[in-house]
């Protein structure tokens, strides 16, 4: 007997059970889009992504100078008339959009008339948290879209990769067009998740209408090269009838609609912002075209290249460090969907009845579908990636559709399996869910901990500028009416005048909203690491009358092939205050030893990257558990000084 129970366990599977085997496999990829798992209302996703969404708001220091220079300075300037002008701004060239920073600053007076904003630390956080809590109901409507059109367990899937993302902490509440970009692009996708359906009414009205408005915004108020993100969709409304009465003319019908509703919204977004643009600078201008023109066609002798270039690898290094495993899994969709296809179109071959045609009809239906919303991801990556200068925030537009392509690669696992079993005349083990939420945990996990390297890490920069000496200048912020000012002091108009210095750490200045009233920034070349075209400074809206006038003045001391301009900074004798980065790794420290600078408060530490090893800068690890690891760690000091005898 024993003999016998050894034998039929060991014996080759039968065709009957390798039929019934290819039946589970097709039942567990019909339960693969169709299924009943649980996932959060709307509310509930929005409340649980804004936690880390708004705690990336507080504690993450800005990634990109690019943000501090082009965005938060103009619209500083835009506020209180004073600010670091780049090259863009100038007139003659004319790349960037007050359009753009004008939805801040409308945001910001409008917070300012209920709240009353004092000091201008207030108005940085409150802004990024505003942004922090769009991007939150976002990514909230992009999951419920997913798990109403695509399928729930995805929805699970996404929401989870987006939580524990590193880029997502410091992208969402970012000051730049990519990252509002992103939010548009997110609800662009949303409503474009919707299969397409023969009704034109109904097609437009829950698809294409939502979905073009807000592709359209995302490129001409924001980011242009965000269209990428839209060819995909642009495809499936060519090449997807969907279900419905039969139509002869539908692929006319669309094409006429994508031209007309794309058209109107362009003009109407793409002319408003204009309008806007003209009268800051002076003359017609349409920023968005003027980036575009600079950027690819060389326009003023330029080109991104003077910018710096990296390997035709650096987003896929970038997207393992801000998104660990779910990058992996998001390079693994596109194999993962072939492969999936083939084993669809094979079982089909082998059903028999009517009702499993008919059913693998649709499902062959539902994951062609599929490829279309995982193509924005890939064709990002593969186009960015082709390009010469490249830099983190570019891959952040589709930071959703990452999360969005990782979960498809999950998801078409365990019916991937099954088929490879069935083939193999094995039986399919279950728990593939669970596993799935368990990598995705894991993610989070890692993401956790690069998070904390990012404040723990690179926050010095906020925390020294804070022991500057604050000024006695008391009373609400000139930013427009406020309720707290019919019953309070009014604003105080500032007449003070201090010079705060930057050399080599320019790049590490958070913006003019972390100096006290009355104080404003200067380069210096004694300090080092000073050189290309650095910002100049917008000329004070006192000193010309007005903003617009500030904003419209050609200036000779622009150029756009990032060359130095010596009026751009001055000497260390005409600062009050300096703040510098020592690294006692690198040189000696200039302020440090001279008599002629004292130090204000505390320095703070930052990691010195250059002479740290890779995994204790990758990711957050204590100084005692690197040590005992044989991870290098070295810590350079920011520090602020004063001179000791004042200008006078």
């Amino acid at each position: 007997m024993a003999r016998q129970r050894h034998n039929a366990k060991h014996q080759k599977p039968s065709h009957a059970n390798t039929q019934r085997a290819r039946h589970r496999t097709y039942r567990e990829q019909k339960s693969w889009i169709r299924n009943t798992q649980y996932v959060p209302s709307l509310s509930v996703l929005f409340r649980f992504l804004a936690l880390v969404r708004v705690s990336g708001a507080l504690l993450s220091p800005i990634q990109d100078c690019d943000e501090v220079y082009n965005y938060w300075e103009p619209l500083h300037f835009l506020q209180f008339g004073a600010g670091k002008q780049t090259w863009e701004y100038s007139p003659q060239y004319s790349l960037r959009s007050y359009a753009y920073l004008h939805i801040y600053d409308v945001l910001i007076r409008s917070m300012h008339l209920v709240i009353g904003f004092r000091t201008k630390t207030q108005v940085f956080y409150a802004l990024r948290v505003c942004l922090a809590l769009m991007s939150a109901l976002c990514e909230a409507v992009f999951v419920r879209s997913v798990a109403q059109h695509v399928d729930r367990r995805m929805a699970n899937y996404v929401w989870l990769g987006v939580f524990g993302m590193a880029g997502m902490f410091h992208a969402a509440h970012a000051v730049l067009p990519t990252s509002f970009a992103m939010c548009l692009c997110m609800l662009g996708s949303a409503a474009a998740m919707a299969p397409p359906v023969s009704d034109v009414k109904r097609h437009m009205r829950n698809r294409a209408v939502p979905a073009i408005g807000a592709f359209a915004l995302a490129v001409c108020a924001g980011w242009p090269y965000a269209g990428l993100v839209a060819v995909p969709f642009v495809l499936e409304e060519m090449l997807v009838k969907g279900s419905g009465a039969s139509t002869r003319n539908w692929r006319a019908q669309r094409l006429a609609m994508l031209v007309v509703v794309g058209v109107g919204a362009t003009a109407i977004v793409l002319g408003a912002m204009a309008v806007v643009d003209s009268w800051y600078y002076g003359r017609p201008v349409v920023a968005a075209w003027n980036q575009v023109a600079y950027n690819v066609l060389g326009q003023h002798n330029g080109s991104s290249t003077l910018y710096g270039t990296e390997s035709w690898y650096f987003y896929l290094k970038n997207g393992l460090l801000n998104a660990n495993i779910v990058m992996i899994l998001a390079l693994c969709a596109l194999p993962m969907w072939i492969l999936y296809y083939v084993a669809l179109k094979q079982t089909s071959r082998t059903t028999a009845s009517v009702a499993g045609e008919r059913a693998m009809r649709q499902l062959l239906d539902g994951h062609f579908l599929l490829l279309f919303r995982l193509l924005p991801f890939y064709l990002v990556l593969v186009v960015f990636s082709l390009q010469a200068h490249k830099e983190e925030r570019f891959l952040s537009i589709v930071y959703p559709h990452l999360s969005f392509c990782a979960s498809a690669a999950l998801s078409m696992a365990s019916p991937l399996r099954a088929w490879v079993c069935a083939q193999l005349g094995r039986r399919s083990r279950g728990g593939q869910s669970r596993a799935g939420f368990l990598v995705l945990a894991g993610a989070a996990c890692v993401g956790m901990l690069r998070m904390t390297a990012l404040v723990k890490y690179y926050g010095a920069p906020v925390r020294a500028f804070m022991e500057l000496p604050t000024s006695n200048i008391t009373g609400l912020l000139p930013l427009g009416p406020s309720i707290k000012g019919l019953r309070t002091e009014q604003p105080l108009h500032n007449d003070l005048d201090r010079v705060v210095c930057m050399g080599g750490a320019w790049y590490w200045f958070p913006s003019s909203y972390w100096l006290p009233r009355g104080y404003h920034l200067q380069f210096v070349r004694e300090l080092g690491g000073v050189d290309g075209h650095l910002p100049g400074d917008f000329v004070p809206a006192k000193a010309s009358g007005s903003v617009q006038k500030s904003t419209s003045v050609e200036r000779p001391d622009f150029n756009a092939r990032n060359e130095w301009e010596p009026s751009h900074a001055i000497e260390l004798s005409q600062c009050d205050y300096a703040v510098d980065i020592e690294y006692p790794m690198r040189e000696e420290p200039v302020l440090a030893h001279s008599s002629e600078w004292q130090q204000v408060g505390m320095c703070h530490s930052v990691l010195d990257p250059a002479n740290t090893s890779v995994l204790a800068r990758m990711v957050y690890v204590p100084h005692v558990l690197a040590w005992m690891a044989g991870q290098r760690q070295e810590w350079g000091q920011m520090c602020v000084y004063e001179r000791r005898n004042p200008i006078a």
